[in-house]
């Protein structure tokens, strides 16, 4: 018990911490921006020096809705699961909506003029300073406190099914770390040495192991055992966790809805159902294409140049893909095979090394070059930005019975790159795993998630072959 209340302590001092934290950098943050404009003299002043205290209110102010934005993405709690460019990009949106309702507050309250460039100059500067202040309590809470806190996981399984969880342990590892394993089965076929016991002493092993969080990874035991272990997890205030498997490919997002007091369960409509939203995102897949293209023309040259001059056959390749509602389209890439590559092995995927890849080919693959072409295809529509990655017609035949859920990906507009693959989840990775990450990306849709995982796409070179 002494335990876990210490974890408590902990955690209420850290939240303390960090709301006094965000007070006193955004109020230095706002202090610094107003001598930068006025000050500095780096600006123009036709009206003068304002006086500071004009601005103390309104100062006060951001830095009061600041907290409260803050806190409602969930910046004040410990959650070292999330990598701290997810932190970031929840910080940018929270001081991004601050400085839109100051400036809406600016433009209605007409009892004083304030400096439309002081604004944008705060939101810079608040975003520098919060996010600097945030990594060096990120780096300090991990330094000095977060072994205090680290949970103990004790997970519960079969060899085949605890094996998955394995897969990711890199996750449990950032916020805790597994202690042992429980057989729940009779027996473990010959590999009770990796394990600490089985389900029949569980009572024993919580006592003995204290744990603070268990993980069930199989779900064929009966429910009345399964709601026992539950119940003496409880009693000892320890967290139970089941791992969804098939259940969360099938379901990941869901409402209840009452038909004369019988619930149903359905599936939640993605957000890019709704016209306003589709109407955002199209809004910026054709600024994004379009200022790409621009951009991007001297680099589709050089490309161009290196293509020809390397191997024979035309600069672009064209193929058929699948997207949004089924619909068949031609994608367009940048030739990075030699000429005929599938005429012996027919449909296959891209291997890692694979033989017919070009010189110049295999390096547009590692850094996603060959897919700038696609900006014309998001230009014209068929595409976008971000969404689902498409496949071939001979592989949606074959996935679209064998994987859940695999269709459902196709309720929204294929993309350049996706949610899949900025985690790394590209061919010659399980195609379920695709499909979680796509089907998530499709629930969870919003504009912000776009930005981030654009950006995200520059630095996301794993498994890129």
């Amino acid at each position: 018990m002494p335990h876990k209340l210490t974890k408590k302590k902990l955690t209420v001092h850290y939240f303390e911490y960090l709301i006094l934290n965000d007070l006193i950098i955004s109020f230095l943050a706002l202090s610094f921006s107003y001598w930068f404009r006025f000050n500095s003299n780096l600006f123009d002043l036709p009206f003068g020096v304002p006086s500071f205290g004009n601005y103390v209110l309104p100062f006060l102010s951001i830095e009061i809705l600041l907290v409260v934005l803050i806190n409602r993405e969930g910046l004040y709690r410990i959650d070292f699961t999330k990598k701290f460019v997810d932190h970031v990009f929840s910080l940018i949106k929270s001081i991004g909506l601050a400085m839109l309702l100051l400036l809406a507050g600016t433009f209605f309250y007409r009892n004083t003029t304030y400096s439309r460039l002081l604004i944008l100059i705060i939101g810079f500067n608040l975003s520098l300073f919060l996010i600097v202040s945030r990594l060096f309590w990120r780096l300090f809470y991990a330094k000095n406190v977060f072994e205090k806190t680290k949970k103990k996981i004790l997970i519960l399984g079969k060899p085949e099914t605890i094996s998955k969880v394995i897969e990711h342990v890199d996750y449990f590892n950032r916020y805790g770390y597994i202690i042992g394993f429980v057989s729940t089965r009779k027996s473990a076929n010959g590999q009770m040495g990796q394990y600490i016991g089985s389900i029949d002493n569980f009572n024993d092993i919580l006592d003995k192991y204290k744990p603070d969080e268990i993980i069930l990874s199989d779900l064929e035991i009966p429910r009345k055992a399964i709601i026992n272990l539950i119940l003496e997890s409880e009693k000892r205030l320890v967290t139970f966790k089941i791992v969804a498997d098939l259940f969360d490919i099938m379901i990941q997002k869901f409402e209840i809805e009452s038909v004369d007091g019988l619930n149903l369960i359905k599936f939640k409509e993605s957000p890019l159902n709704f016209a306003y939203n589709r109407f955002l995102k199209r809004s910026i897949d054709i600024l994004g294409s379009f200022s790409g293209i621009i951009l991007l023309s001297p680099v589709f040259f050089i490309i161009s140049l290196a293509i020809k001059a390397t191997s024979r056959g035309p600069i672009f390749f064209s193929q058929e893909r699948i997207s949004e509602e089924g619909k068949v389209f031609k994608i367009h890439k940048f030739r990075s095979m030699y000429q005929g590559a599938e005429s012996k092995t027919g449909p296959v995927f891209v291997k890692k090394d694979d033989g017919r890849c070009t010189l110049i080919g295999k390096f547009l693959r590692k850094y996603n070059l060959d897919e700038i072409p696609q900006l014309y295809n998001v230009l014209w529509s068929e595409m976008s930005l971000v969404g689902p990655r498409p496949e071939r017609p001979f592989f949606v035949e074959q996935f679209k019975d064998d994987i859940p859920r695999y269709m459902s990906r196709h309720h929204i507009k294929s993309g350049i790159t996706g949610w899949a693959q900025i985690h790394g989840l590209r061919q010659g990775t399980p195609i379920e795993e695709r499909v979680k990450y796509d089907l998530y990306y499709a629930e969870n849709w919003s504009i912000w998630l776009d930005l981030k995982i654009i950006f995200l796409s520059f630095f996301a070179l794993k498994n890129a072959y």
